[in-house]
């Protein structure tokens, strides 16, 4: 006998059985609020880390699942988890160059040239943010044309005491604090109501390596869990976000993490490197392209794993 029918709505998947329940149904609530407790149970464990920074195998052990993010021109991803943010083309972001006459394009320069986190960050953000471009409509910035919206480091993007987590840390009382970060922009969505989606940049006062930083994750879940608490997001149950992360001599990452079935996903690029003209040139736009993404997949839908017998055989 099939089991197709009995089965229609669970995938299997390793061993378990994903349910998937949508808002509207008599346990989406509870559910929700299940995957809440376990949200804010993974911040607490973070919290207590004695440590600046984890590897894939440290991370793992707090269900922090810590995939390679290969980033790309072609407005297409390499990755086998679900993602939530679709980056520009590279053709897409060409028919949109600086316009070098706006006078207030113009008018910008490097002289407060430096090798720290927060000049890359800065640097990023006036692409983005202040540069007028050519194209259709005219005169536009790449954040007006990706349709990103500026906003604030409030109680609907990431609550203050979630903040603090991850800013203020002190590396004379603590040797094994993470360096001083800095929330310097984020973005928001509406299409045509708000997403739950969040893209946002920091900037880190030290210097890293590979590693997940623990105020990444600090941040990255106060975000969660502060999005997913507002009214009006609550049909939603994943809260996407995309952080760019730019440290000591002129390094960047891209982090995309969204949190599901009790762990923490987030696909992770490699440092880039800035600290050269030849290699702004190329990693300028290509940080762009994912500044630019377009908002993506299922934010509604809950999937819940059921842990299956060893001797099961569906």
């Amino acid at each position: 006998m099939s089991l197709r029918n009995p089965l229609s709505s669970l995938k299997i998947s390793r061993g378990r059985l994903q349910e998937h329940v949508v808002a509207g149904d008599e346990t989406f609530e509870d559910a929700r609020k299940e995957m809440q407790g376990d949200l804010k149970r993974t911040h607490e464990h973070v919290k207590a880390i004695p440590l600046s920074s984890l590897t894939r195998k440290q991370a793992a052990r707090y269900d922090i699942i810590c995939e390679t993010l290969t980033l790309r021109t072609d407005a297409g991803y390499a990755s086998t988890e679900r993602v939530y943010f679709k980056p520009w083309s590279l053709l897409k972001l060409q028919q949109h160059p600086i316009d070098h006459s706006d006078r207030e394009t113009g008018c910008d320069d490097d002289s407060d040239e430096d090798d720290t986190g927060a000049f890359l960050c800065n640097v990023l953000v006036y692409e983005f943010m202040q540069y007028a471009r050519d194209g259709q409509p005219p005169g536009n910035t790449l954040e007006y044309l990706s349709g990103w919206y500026g906003g604030s480091f409030d109680r609907k993007i990431l609550k203050s005491r979630y903040m603090d987590l991850a800013m203020f840390s002190d590396p004379h009382r603590n040797p094994l604090a993470s360096p001083p970060l800095s929330f310097d922009a984020v973005w928001y969505r509406y299409l045509p109501q708000e997403l739950p989606h969040i893209s946002l940049i920091v900037s880190y006062g030290g210097v890293g390596n590979d590693n997940l930083l623990r105020s990444e994750v600090l941040a990255l879940v106060g975000i969660m869990r502060t999005r997913l608490g507002q009214t009006e997001l609550r049909e939603h149950t994943i809260a996407p976000v995309l952080m760019i992360s730019c440290i000591g001599f002129l390094k960047a990452r891209i982090i995309q993490a969204y949190y599901t079935n009790g762990r923490l996903m987030m696909l992770k690029s490699p440092l880039h490197d800035f600290s050269t003209p030849e290699a702004r040139g190329i990693n300028i736009p290509l940080f762009l392209l994912y500044m630019c993404s377009d908002c993506i997949g299922d934010t509604k839908a809950l999937s819940r794993e059921i842990p299956l017998n060893e001797d099961t055989n569906p």
